[in-house]
Parts: structure tokens; C-alpha cells; sequence
């Protein structure tokens, strides 16, 4: 599967709020940084209960779809690569949308794209606050 391909699959399960969908496309080890915040999750259990955790923190704050556009792919080598993603979120009941940038390092597990990093930028002050809660390990039922 191609990384375009690979992000409208993983694009589809954000817009579905799809924990175990998105998870799907993680690996373990897996790393976060979020307004300068390095978070680790070493198993798959504990990044699927921060995931789910995360997402119905988006469903209360009137979260409707996402929209995405591919900006760039770097190959880092065979089975290798980073991306750059700028994400766009409507929201419910007339709340303005929120638009902001991902990183993503992946690699081939398999033979199948896995993220097992990422960057999260440009996102709004209140988003940024109420999500890195939702984020933090001990935010987790794992």
C-alpha cells in the first residue's frame, strides 16, 4: 500500500473516532511529542486506551469529521520514511474547525506501513491544553 493509501485508510478511521482502527495503523514502541512532551507507550493495550481516551475527548468537543492533505513523504531508506500531514477537523454546532500539522515516522512492519512516532503542531491553544490530559499515560486505563 502506497502512504497515500495508507493515510485516507487511517484518515477514515480518525473521521469514524475508531480507536482500534487507528491503532491498527501503530507499531510498539510508539512516540508522541505534544507541545514539546515526549510520551512513550511500549504495548499495544496502553496506546489503544490513550487513543480512545484522546478520541472521545474530540467527540465532546463536537468533533464531525477530518479532512486531510499528504504535504510531503521523505523515503529515510528501504521500508522507511516521514511524512508531513495538515489535518483540517469540522466540528459540530458552528465551532470553528481545527487545522493543524502532523509528523509521522513510519516504517514496514510485515510488509505493511505502521506509524510508530509522531509530532503534533499547530493546533489551538484550548485543543492543545484538554488533549495533552486525555494524552498523558496516567490519563490511561492502562
Amino acid at each position: 500500500m502506497s502512504l497515500e493509501a495508507f493515510f485516507k485508510h487511517y484518515r477514515n478511521s480518525y473521521s469514524r473516532l475508531d480507536a482500534a482502527g487507528m491503532a491498527s495503523h501503530f507499531t510498539v514502541p510508539f512516540t508522541a511529542i505534544h507541545q514539546g512532551e515526549l510520551t512513550g507507550w511500549q504495548d499495544m493495550p496502553s496506546l489503544l486506551d490513550t487513543t480512545a481516551a484522546l478520541l472521545a475527548w474530540y467527540r465532546s468537543q463536537g468533533f464531525e469529521s477530518a479532512s486531510h492533505r499528504l504535504v510531503n513523504v521523505m523515503a529515510m531508506g528501504p521500508g522507511v520514511a516521514t511524512a508531513l500531514v495538515a489535518w483540517t477537523v469540522q466540528r459540530t454546532q458552528g465551532r470553528p474547525p481545527w487545522r493543524y500539522h502532523t509528523g509521522y515516522h513510519l516504517k514496514q512492519v510485515n510488509g505493511a506501513w505502521k506509524i510508530y512516532g509522531l509530532v503534533q503542531y499547530d493546533t489551538e491553544p484550548e485543543q492543545q491544553t484538554l488533549a495533552t490530559k486525555a494524552a498523558s499515560p496516567a490519563h490511561s486505563a492502562g
